[in-house]
């Protein structure tokens, strides 16, 4: 395909705004229901929640050339929010764009810049290429999209080094999507098997917080950098009494101490947990990268009442479908909570910060990791449901 190289209308000052801008402020909603406590149990009354966030993307780092020079394309997994409803008219400008987890608007400036260089955001023109059309130098061109690579809005199409921490925020936004988009309700029209779903849910969250320690002290003896230990050992230390509270949930439902003792994970489960212990010993930035699609999206601390108040809400719903007793759901509400206020709400991060620069074929390990992970989570979550032959149809 012949490159056209479009005559740009300075309708906006681009040279300017290259310049001056070193952030992008973008408006994200999230949507809650994706971050369930129970993944896929859909209960009645159960109603989308969102949770509305402004913020600032600041890149320190610059996305760096290679083997080739830098290219970058819209994500083909997302959907373009147009000023209006119709897109009839080509200069109608890009507000933002969607995906199944969260829909993120730019601010005005952005979107005035997007109409000037939508045109070369199809993988067909180099950073170099655009930095010439618009009279501007490659750094200036890196520091106004490597932002939009982040969101998620921009993917890579050439062989790059990529800064640690904007390639955990750009995986963290994609990955998570496509994490929930297999995700489909389960049946509420019969009671039994509701019950039995909801048991194997219970069973399936105690043994993995029960495992948490296990593969997290493996992570740790392989962290060489003083400060990233310092915060996983605060991270462990919390975490080796969540399985204790959760074990008395499940002796609410009937059994005993050490008949719970005896009984092992269900296999599905036995495949995250061992992913997981795997990773932690061999790549751990791809450890840290699986834990991340399993967590809360991080917000500010004066959001965080309202993911607080969703936990809260989601589990009384689940409480009154009367399936079990209250006193077996209480301590799974409470460690979730819990959960949510500790630093392991958000552990994945700090692995990523104590990083510079990844090469190519290191981003492509941890992507290829994180989509194996994903996969374990799948046949996990059709395990509980009785939904295990979909998987192979």
């Amino acid at each position: 395909m012949k490159k056209i190289e479009r005559p740009h209308q300075q309708l906006f000052p681009l040279t300017s705004w290259f310049k001056n801008n070193q952030a992008i402020s973008i408006h994200e909603t999230i949507s809650l229901e994706l971050f369930k406590s129970l993944i896929a149990f859909s209960h009645p009354g159960s109603t989308n929640s969102y949770i509305n966030e402004a913020r600032i993307n600041i890149s320190s780092k610059l996305i760096g050339s290679l083997k080739e020079d830098i290219r970058l394309r819209i994500n083909p997994y997302i959907t373009l929010v147009y000023e209006q409803n119709t897109l009839e008219h080509s200069d109608n400008l890009v507000q933002g764009f969607k995906n199944i987890s969260s829909t993120i608007k730019f601010d005005s400036s952005v979107s005035l810049v997007l109409r000037e260089l939508l045109p070369y955001l199809y993988g067909d023109y180099t950073i170099r290429e655009i930095a010439r059309l618009h009279s501007s130098s490659e750094t200036e061109v890196v520091q106004a999209l490597q932002p939009l690579y982040e969101t998620g809005f921009l993917v890579l199409c050439s062989k790059s080094l990529v800064p640690a921490s904007s390639f955990y925020t750009h995986l963290m936004i994609t990955e998570r999507a496509k994490r929930v988009e297999k995700i489909s309700a389960v049946n509420m029209d019969n009671k039994e098997s509701l019950k039995e779903i909801l048991n194997r849910h219970l069973f399936t969250l105690y043994h993995f917080t029960d495992s948490f320690p296990d593969h997290l002290s493996a992570a740790i003896s392989q962290t060489t950098n003083a400060n990233l230990k310092e915060q996983l050992c605060s991270t462990l230390s919390e975490s080796y009494w969540y399985s204790n509270m959760l074990l008395k949930g499940l002796m609410a439902l009937g059994y005993s101490k050490e008949q719970l003792k005896r009984i092992t994970p269900w296999p599905a489960t036995l495949g995250v947990i061992n992913y997981l212990r795997w990773l932690a010993k061999t790549d751990l930035l791809s450890y840290a990268a699986c834990l991340g699609i399993l967590e809360y999206p991080e917000v500010s601390i004066h959001l965080s009442y309202d993911i607080f108040s969703f936990i809260q809400k989601e589990w009384e719903q689940i409480e009154a479908l009367n399936l079990v007793p209250k006193e077996a759901l209480e301590p799974f509400r409470k460690q979730k909570k819990l959960e949510f206020l500790s630093q392991k709400s958000h552990l994945s991060k700090y692995f990523f910060e104590a990083e510079s620069y990844l090469a190519p074929e290191r981003q492509e390990e941890i992507k290829k990791h994180v989509v194996g992970f994903i996969q374990c989570l799948d046949a996990e979550t059709a395990y509980i449901t009785g939904n295990f032959n979909k998987l192979f149809r």
